[in-house]
């Protein structure tokens, strides 16, 4: 597990890296230009595993980058969390999606092993493919019984359009300890603000039993990138307090930062280009709280015993796996 400048976390544990775009918000996903730097890394690289998982194309006088579906698990990088015996709030594959269509529910259910034998840990999760949370929840159940209380599940949702907003249905339909909402990156409809398209979010986050809400514009390239309106933004906080649920503003993104005059690179480590430093923002969106972590148990059922080589891995796309 690695040291995060995510502003929400403490630590990532990639064990997975590619995907698809399956959402407006991931369009300019760091993840791709990660790749990207890995794949053309030749010491990482040597053995070529971080290979064609995303593809370069030119596009006119633009390089476009397209994830392939091509994942890559390896499998230490999970079984290290077992290991890192200082608590952390873990953040679950920066670089993929857990809960992604090719993955076997084996795999994925790997993960959740893991996770309740480190519950020195908060593992947060967050997918894109909340279809897949009846089927996760089953098997979480038939494993456990019910979810670990260290295992923080959540959605994205990007946009206001339904089936953005169905994820936040399919999460609260299973039995997750705590279940969290990332609004972020959030892209706004200019044309009608979200407290128009939405009245009574609130209710949605509420009947849902949304414990805590991230909210941030999106990050990327100036002339790229998706606007979050400060309407949005407020609104957001607005219904996530009114619902009960703790909020985490994290950053303006790149448009609202340029918009409201507070855009830079200056300031390493700052995030300023993002919007993502308090300085920046409206005092009213100046809030950053965290969910206490769960009263845990400690393992007491049988001894670890990996179901993947450790020293192995395995790349995944569609129904085939290759294991190197």
């Amino acid at each position: 597990m690695q040291h995060s400048n995510i502003t929400w976390t403490q630590a990532t544990m990639n064990s997975l890296y590619g995907c698809t775009q399956c959402s407006e918000g991931c369009t300019e996903c760091y993840a791709k230009s990660n790749l990207v730097r890995f794949s053309s890394n030749p010491v990482l690289n040597s053995d070529h595993r971080f290979d064609d998982l995303v593809h370069e194309h030119e596009v006119g006088d633009e390089r476009v980058i397209t994830l392939t579906g091509r994942i890559l698990f390896n499998p230490s990088h999970l079984y290290s969390a077992l290991g890192d015996k200082k608590p952390k709030r873990v953040f679950v594959n920066e670089f993929s999606d857990l809960l992604h269509e090719v993955l076997p529910l084996d795999l994925i259910l790997e993960h959740f092993r893991v996770f309740a034998r480190a519950p020195q840990h908060v593992f947060q999760i967050l997918t894109k493919r909340g279809k897949r949370l009846a089927e996760i929840n089953a098997t979480v159940l038939a494993e456990f019984g019910a979810w670990p209380r260290n295992v923080h599940m959540g959605v994205s949702v990007c946009t206001a359009e339904d089936h953005e907003l169905a994820r936040i249905h399919q999460l609260g339909a299973t039995d997750a300890a705590l279940r969290w909402i990332s609004f972020e990156p959030w892209i706004s409809d200019l044309a009608v603000p979200l407290r128009t398209a939405r009245p009574g979010l609130r209710t949605l986050l509420r009947d849902n039993c949304i414990a805590w809400v991230v909210i941030g514009g999106e990050s990327g390239a100036p002339e790229k990138t998706g606007l979050m309106t400060l309407d949005d933004a407020r609104y957001l906080i607005e219904e996530s307090r009114a619902a009960g649920s703790l909020v985490f503003f994290k950053q303006l993104g790149t448009a609202l930062a340029i918009q409201l005059g507070v855009y830079s690179t200056q300031g390493k480590g700052e995030h300023r280009s993002k919007g993502g430093h308090p300085d920046q923002w409206p005092a009213d969106l100046n809030v950053q709280e965290y969910p206490d972590p769960l009263t845990v148990t400690p393992w007491a059922g049988t001894a670890f015993r990996p179901a993947y080589d450790p020293e192995a891995w395995m790349h995944f796309s569609g129904k085939n796996a290759k294991v190197s």
